[in-house]
């Protein structure tokens, strides 16, 4: 982070709080997408994120020692919350707080001691699309509270808090991968997690003459998160079915296409295409890292189209608004790939464009699809040039 960007942050921070103390810890955590591969209860499998190019700032400074108190300032909303330590528990007043509070409370409910802080929150991720803000919130205050402690914690660790916080204190069902984007990302590398060994790889990449950027019309439909919530259901029930039938594996990671065909015949024909997806996606995502570690992007790029296939051919999701914008695309050849963000729920598709070509396109897309469903699309354009850092404000420099 540049230095003025740096000094101006901390200028907003001595507008909100006193200082406490002679240091200001500075985090900043990008927000981040999955390209490939889905993880679920049934499914320990391997996917491929990538950062884009906003982030998280966060700042923090300890209160006096003893002091149980977290204030937290939102630059978005322009809004201060205050809550304790003492009384580990969502409440409705808190609002967006809560989300980082259930960290900070999950920590000490596994013997990590958090102090007081004054906590100043600049979140240039987008909202409007799932880009896992909330979850860089999450990790960057996680982060800043174990500056001022005496334990560390390692990158899977802090996302397993961190989703295991939002479950206990919020009641919300996460898995800990959308975290680990944010945590191992590197600049020019794309990161593969292997979700069943815990384990992380980042593969560089020579982004060449393309760029990636997101087309977003920000419809979010609740009838989108049922039905997917109806395809995983549909899918365990398959595994039940071929558990009684003599198999001895519990989740699709486990077997291959090939093994899975011994099945097919005691499945629906929905079920079949529901467990074909995620078992070939799987096997997609392997072939994908290979291409990468070659530096083959065309290759990745390919790999990322059939994916798209796979989705619309046997999740069968796809709503008009996102399948015209697929259409639209597809007509463009200095678009080289395209796939939806999150099974489309909140109508977002990634694409790999040529980088000069970039702004002709982007123009391009958002008058046809305007023209096509009188909606607006909004755009994020990122390369691999997004990872956590860390930074720290002497305030008595500041101030000469």
């Amino acid at each position: 982070m540049e230095q003025n960007i740096l000094y101006n942050e901390a200028k907003n921070f001595f507008q909100v709080f006193e200082p406490k103390g002679e240091i200001i810890s500075v985090v900043k955590v990008p927000g981040s997408i999955q390209l490939l591969g889905e993880v679920t209860n049934f499914n320990q499998s391997k996917v491929i994120s990538v950062n884009i190019g906003k982030s998280a700032i966060i700042m923090a400074q300890k209160r006096k020692e003893g002091d149980r108190i977290i204030h937290f300032y939102s630059r978005k909303y322009d809004e201060k919350i205050k809550m304790t330590l003492n009384d580990p528990q969502s409440k409705e007043e808190h609002g967006w707080a809560n989300f980082i509070a259930s960290t900070l409370f999950m920590l000490e409910g596994n013997s990590k001691k958090v102090f007081g802080m004054n906590v100043y929150i600049d979140n240039q991720i987008p909202d409007l699309f799932d880009a896992n803000s909330i979850e860089s919130l999450e990790i960057g205050v996680l982060y800043l509270a174990s500056k001022f402690s005496d334990w560390q914690l390692k990158g899977a660790e802090m996302a397993q808090i961190c989703a295991e916080g939002e479950k206990r204190f919020l009641g919300n069902e996460k898995s800990y991968v959308k975290y680990i984007p944010a945590i191992f990302g590197k600049k020019a590398a794309i990161t593969l997690f292997d979700s069943g060994s815990n384990t992380e790889e980042n593969i560089n990449l020579d982004m060449k003459n393309y760029i990636f950027l997101t087309l977003s019309s920000g419809v979010k439909k609740k009838h989108i998160e049922e039905k997917k919530n109806n395809i995983l259901k549909e899918v365990e029930e398959a595994i039940m079915i071929m558990q009684k039938s003599g198999a001895n594996f519990s989740k699709l990671n486990e077997i291959t296409m090939e093994q899975f065909d011994e099945y097919r015949n005691k499945l629906s024909v929905q079920q079949r295409k529901r467990c074909a997806y995620f078992i070939s996606e799987n096997e997609r995502v392997e072939s994908a890292r290979q291409f990468l570690i070659k530096n083959d992007i065309n290759g990745f790029a390919q790999i990322i189209n059939d994916s798209q296939k796979n989705i619309k051919n046997r999740l069968e999701i796809l709503e008009e608004e996102n399948e015209i914008l697929l259409d639209i695309i597809q007509d463009i050849p200095e678009i080289k790939a395209a796939r939806l963000v999150n099974m489309g729920i909140d109508g977002t598709v990634f694409i790999l464009v040529e980088k000069n070509k970039k702004s002709e396109v982007e123009s391009r897309v958002k008058k046809t699809f305007l023209a096509r469903t009188g909606l607006e699309l909004y755009s994020e354009t990122f390369g691999l040039d997004n990872q956590i850092e860390e930074f720290q404000i002497n305030v008595n420099e500041f101030k000469k």
